[in-house]
């Protein structure tokens, strides 16, 4: 097992960040764009911890080449903290009004 070590690539925490967010991104492709960038935005918002969050919202800043343009759109829009109205989000009745959701 000494040897194991010599085979695996060891990836910086930058690294893993940005493998994390394409890998994030690439099974969300099949969203269509914008989809795939309101879903990264609301995943990375809701799961990634704030220093994550920080982190790759500098690379996006300072090394924007290593990012793909989908997570970069992702990443914008969470770091001016404005992530898009989901399209499937249930729209409730108001009092007396018919046509969305009744339920709750």
């Amino acid at each position: 097992m000494a040897g194991m070590s010599d085979d695996i690539e060891v990836m910086s925490t930058t690294g893993r960040l940005i493998y994390m967010a394409h890998q994030i991104a690439l099974n969300l492709a099949t969203m269509g764009e914008e989809g795939a960038v309101t879903a990264l935005t609301d995943h990375l918002t809701s799961f990634w911890d704030p220093r994550m969050k920080e982190q790759i919202i500098a690379i996006a800043r300072d090394e924007p080449d290593r990012l793909s343009p989908l997570v970069a759109a992702a990443v914008a829009r969470m770091a001016q903290g404005r992530a898009a109205p989901h399209p499937d989000e249930d729209q409730f009745n108001s009092v007396n009004e018919v046509g969305h959701c009744d339920a709750g």
